[in-house]
């Protein structure tokens, strides 16, 4: 009898191995994909290097954990038991933190309501206030620089959900920073915001006063975000501010009739993490549809939103299409949404963008505003108060200090080992750090109150002269080609095959790239006659 057993166990182990290679090869069953951010384990290669010194073995095991075959039920078939024998579940580990009444939070977000959260940013309450002072500084001198050419600015503070439902939070029993000061980024930005005179939209505010009146629920139970309900008031809020703003009439938002309905998907994005096979007993919240009231009269800006993930739920929820002429979303600073033309701020001529734009608006939750608008302001200050080739002369001015620095090469040499990659680059790199992060080290005009320079691209904008948009675009190309030692390779074997210099093999090639931009519509002339030029003229633009 006992080997009977045995036998039945091999057999059924060894069917569970076989099936779980049979699911790998041929993926015959379609599982829903599991929820959340995963990074890709690539397959390691097997080469004497990486077997001798245990990536390959490690790579391998990493490889394996993501790519068996019914990972995904068995995934959540695990966090299921967990969550209903012990209410946790192995899915949430420093992603979600459950508190009072079934109500989830991120962690991050809890951290911040006991005003520990700035501690994953700074070393202490010193540093971070030296930071986010001089960010709110920039924040100003971008508001007041941009103010004459018909640009407004302005910050949107956007709450948490610990802001608005705190009686739901769990009690804090991180005693790490017991005895280090309390600090949170929204309550000294919005001080030292209103102390400067900067222009802020607080919802956080808005809510608060909101909660206690309105018959529906701000957050939901199981999701970070507002809901989808509340997001319609949130936009409504944001036009009224920007007609207040700007001085204009613009279309207003019409929130439709509101229905009562289990909550969608939207507002259960921490559940979603949980990746449990039941989902949790689903309340019901307040849902509706918003249109514009056509007003034919009213002006359609144009606004460019740099922010976090809130400002999704506006975006789904309300038809920017008709209120905005252009609505570009740059999510962190970093990808570009809604825009026919670019995709990563990296693609863009920043300071013609911006000048383009009726509104800029820096729109951040609570826990991301340590992020410092991911450093939006300071590329934009550089951008409209310097010429590239300024900036570029000062990135070698840096590139030199380092290297005459022993012990800084020594630490990029370091530096360079480890990663891979030549010296020089570690060095470009750390030049580059340093501009982008640093900038009033280099350029000491950005420590006065508001400077008064301009770059050649500011004038550019300006005077609608179309050849000289085209010549930056092409000293553009130029700088990005001999900053890279692989196209300035490609363009040396050119100039040799055509007989060129390579300076003028280097600059046909640009106007060349430019053309074809301008045939294939991927860049345009700026437009500025919906602007005042008369206006923006008359301020005195220095050279």
């Amino acid at each position: 009898m006992k080997n009977v057993i045995k036998i039945i166990l091999f057999a059924l182990t060894a069917l569970l191995l076989f099936a779980s290679m049979f699911q790998k090869a041929t993926h015959l069953w379609d599982f829903k994909k599991l929820n959340g951010v995963e990074i890709p384990a690539p397959m390691p290669d097997m080469t004497f290097h990486t077997i001798s010194d245990g990536s390959f073995q490690t790579g391998t095991e990493a490889y394996l954990k993501q790519n068996f075959g019914f990972r995904q039920p068995l995934i959540r078939f695990y966090n299921q038991y967990l969550w209903d024998f012990y209410t946790t579940s192995n899915g949430n580990r420093g992603i979600l933190t459950l508190g009072k009444d079934g109500w989830l939070y991120e962690p991050w977000s809890v951290d911040d309501y006991y005003q520990i959260h700035y501690h994953q940013h700074a070393t202490d309450a010193d540093q971070l206030t030296e930071q986010l002072s001089e960010e709110a500084k920039r924040v100003y001198q971008l508001q007041h620089i941009l103010e004459p050419y018909g640009t407004h600015l302005f910050v949107c503070l956007v709450p948490s959900k610990d802001m608005l439902y705190p009686e739901h939070l769990p009690e804090n029993h991180d005693t790490r920073f017991d005895d280090e000061p309390k600090m949170s980024a929204r309550f000294f930005l919005k001080d030292e915001y209103t102390r400067l005179g900067v222009n802020v939209l607080d919802l956080g505010t808005f809510f608060q006063q909101m909660k206690d009146t309105a018959d529906f629920t701000i957050f939901p139970k199981t999701g970070t975000h507002w809901s989808k309900y509340s997001s319609l008031f949130a936009a409504d809020t944001l036009i009224r501010y920007m007609e207040h703003l700007g001085g204009i009439n613009m279309r207003d938002l019409v929130i439709g009739p509101r229905t009562l309905q289990d909550a969608q998907e939207a507002d259960t994005d921490l559940e979603n993490l949980l990746n449990l096979i039941r989902p949790l007993p689903r309340p019901q919240y307040y849902y509706a549809t918003a249109t514009s009231d056509k007003d034919t009269t009213a002006v359609m800006p144009k606004m460019i939103v740099i922010g976090d993930s809130f400002w999704w739920n506006i975006i789904y929820q309300t038809p920017v299409q008709e209120i905005f002429s252009e609505f570009p979303y740059w999510y962190y600073n970093s990808t570009i949404y809604y825009d026919p033309i670019y995709q990563s701020v990296n693609e863009v001529n920043l300071a013609n963008e911006i000048l383009s734009s009726d509104f800029i608006i820096l729109f951040y939750s609570s826990t991301q505003l340590y992020k410092l608008n991911n450093g939006f302001t300071k590329k934009a200050l550089l951008a409209l108060c310097f010429n590239p080739e300024e900036i570029d002369s000062a990135k070698a001015k840096l590139e030199q200090n380092i290297r005459s620095d022993s012990a800084w090469m020594g630490s990029l040499k370091k530096a360079s080992e480890a990663q891979g990659k030549p010296l020089d680059e570690i060095v470009q790199k750390e030049a580059q750090w340093l501009i982008d992060t640093h900038p009033e080290y280099s350029f000491p005009e950005l420590k006065d109150s508001i400077p008064t320079k301009r770059s050649k691209w500011v004038e550019s904008y300006l005077s609608s002269d179309s050849l000289a948009f085209i010549e930056q675009e092409v000293e553009n190309i130029i700088r990005t080609i001999k900053s890279d030692e692989t196209q300035m390779e490609a363009m040396r074997e050119k100039a040799q095959q055509q007989g060129k210099p390579l300076g003028k093999a280097i600059s046909d090639d640009a106007r060349w790239v430019v053309n074809y931009k301008l045939e294939q519509g991927t860049l345009q002339i700026p437009k500025t006659s919906r602007k005042s030029i008369t206006k923006q003229k008359d301020h005195g633009i220095q050279q």
